[in-house]
């Protein structure tokens, strides 16, 4: 096979692995679990557009390093300097073929949905995600900016 070959085969498997690794590139704000992957629908590099109405899937993949029993999601969206905390739903119930307890150790995908509804204002804001157990450890927690548009 020639060098010309090998080179285009090169670059035919790096495209192809780049569009399946989707990861949004964040801000780790003390996270005690092992992220292995944080991302948000169409949305690579912050601050992440997003249009409303619309629909987004917020995809975490962590290993946290001690059991528990609960998993809480814990959202704020920082705008102008104040936080504003916004109702996150059960953890437990949003990893992927799981449910709690939690193991030390483990790997676990958790993945929420979030309707954005036209009613919200246009607005940029950090928006803080945070995964946290019944003891008030943080397993997750993550920040990126964002602009609703």
């Amino acid at each position: 096979m020639s060098t010309c070959h090998n080179i285009l085969l090169l670059v035919f498997v790096v495209v192809l692995v780049a569009r399946e690794a989707v990861a949004t590139i964040y801000q780790d704000c003390g996270s005690k679990a092992m992220v292995s992957e944080f991302s948000i629908t169409n949305c690579d590099m912050p601050p992440c557009l997003v249009p409303r109405p619309s629909t987004y899937h917020v995809n975490i993949t962590f290993t946290p390093e001690s059991s528990s029993q609960e998993l809480e999601t814990i959202i704020l969206a920082n705008i102008g300097g104040s936080d504003f905390p916004w109702p996150g739903p059960d953890g437990c119930t949003l990893l992927e073929g799981d449910s709690c307890p939690l193991v030390s150790g483990k790997t676990y995908k958790y993945q929420a949905i979030m309707p954005v509804l036209a009613e919200y204002p246009a607005v940029s804001a950090v928006v803080t995600w945070k995964l946290r157990d019944e003891k008030g450890l943080v397993h997750v927690c993550t920040m990126l900016p964002i602009t609703l548009i």
